[in-house]
């Protein structure tokens, strides 16, 4: 080798390996300073990707989770109301078989039935009022459409954005306004079983005198009593102008179906992990979507509320014995409905403890290639340190070598 001094070779090689020491000794304290043992994708590119996929799955399977918690509480609201649903046809059994008692008058069978009634349209209440986060469980849902979507000189005061409707009714309700502000929705819906017409009359005022032009854009106007709601955007007018301009307006309810519910069980939304929950129409008022045990109890239920005094016995008697086996019928809907409940919350339990072991295994496989091992970083961090002094020495004493030329010119 040359004695040269433009050139410091060994200052050179002293210096690169003192930089490479001082990168390692950086990349052992980040590491421990972190707990992560990549902390970009320099560190582990192929592990980097990996474990990121690892977090997708594991976020999936902790968010299934709590979805799956909802469910099991989603579910038990449903069963308690069918509980209640079940304990009065147990009631209204009872009832049915005192009927036929052949010693009771007319009236007293009567007044059975008035029993009858009110358990009957509770029935239809719990149905209708049990929700989940507006979700209807045992209850079908229903529909509006209006015959006009505007309001009379729409140019002045506005325009009928939406109709919609949550109620038992289903049928046509027709508003009417007046010049004072006030507005009425009302509808008789009447139905037909075994050659008896039953009317239900439907009716609720309310007092527009917030909706004025200087209120003015959207609002609503709600029928709560009944279900009906009006979605309005208001441009001009008084209250009593939005009352006249609604009125004679028809709108019309239809029963519709309630929609499963679908929760995902898993990190994916593959067959295999979603958990449906099949809502169901337990009601007794004749509506679409229906039981048919149901809807037989309830047509038969209004029948006995056609009857009277003078109502001969034998029509009593049969109609009791024939009430009797369709409030059977009724009962093994409504255990069949809360076994199936059973049944999948008993499902969705595995599930969980599934995900939750899954969820284990995965935080642990994501562990080992992304968090820091404190033992090896450690002795790696103690190697750097020394290999850092050692470098810096060397360093030293390589800068100093050229000096030894000086000996030469003497």
């Amino acid at each position: 080798m040359a004695t040269v001094i433009n050139t410091n070779l060994a200052s050179l090689y002293a210096q690169n390996n003192l930089s490479n020491a001082q990168n390692n000794l950086a990349n052992s304290v980040q590491r421990l300073s972190s707990g992560l043992r990549i902390n970009s994708a320099k560190d582990d590119a192929a592990g980097l990707a990996i474990s990121q996929f690892m977090q997708n799955q594991i976020n999936g399977v902790n968010q299934s989770r709590r979805n799956l918690n909802d469910a099991t509480n989603l579910i038990q609201t449903a069963d308690t109301s069918l509980g209640t649903i079940q304990d009065m046809l147990l009631r209204i059994k009872t009832l049915t078989t005192q009927g036929y008692d052949g010693s009771l008058s007319a009236s007293q069978r009567t007044q059975i039935v008035d029993e009858i009634n009110e358990l009957n349209t509770e029935i239809n209440a719990t149905a209708a009022r049990t929700k989940f986060n507006r979700n209807n469980l045992i209850s079908s849902t229903v529909s509006a459409t209006t015959t006009a979507t505007s309001i009379v000189n729409t140019s002045t005061y506005g325009v009928v954005n939406s109709v919609t409707a949550n109620t038992m009714a289903v049928g046509t309700f027709t508003l009417a306004g007046t010049s004072g502000g006030t507005l009425t929705a009302s509808s008789i819906i009447t139905s037909t079983y075994a050659g008896a017409v039953t009317s239900t009359t439907y009716s609720q005022t309310l007092a527009l005198t917030g909706y004025t032009s200087q209120a003015g854009g959207v609002q609503t106007i709600n029928f709560d009593q009944i279900g009906l709601s009006i979605n309005v955007t208001l441009t001009g007018g008084a209250a009593g102008d939005l009352a006249v301009g609604l009125n004679t307006v028809k709108i019309t309810t239809t029963g519709g179906t309630v929609p499963d519910l679908y929760f995902q069980g898993g990190s994916d939304t593959s067959t295999p992990n979603m958990v449906v929950y099949d809502a169901i129409n337990m009601r007794t008022d004749t509506t679409s979507g229906g039981f048919q045990a149901m809807n037989d109890l309830g047509g038969q239920i209004n029948l006995l509320n056609s009857y009277t005094t003078s109502t001969a016995q034998a029509t009593w008697a049969n109609a009791f014995s024939t009430m009797g086996t369709f409030v059977d019928a009724a009962l093994d809907v409504v255990s069949e409905q809360r076994s199936n409940m059973g049944a999948l919350q008993n499902r969705i339990s595995y599930i969980n403890q599934n995900l939750e072991a899954y969820s284990t295994n995965l935080q642990s496989s994501r562990s080992a290639i992304t968090d820091t091992d404190f033992a090896a970083e450690t002795a790696k961090l103690t190697k750097g340190q020394i290999m850092q002094q050692a470098a810096t020495a060397m360093l030293a004493q390589a800068n100093q070598m050229p000096n030894i030329v000086l000996s030469l010119l003497k």
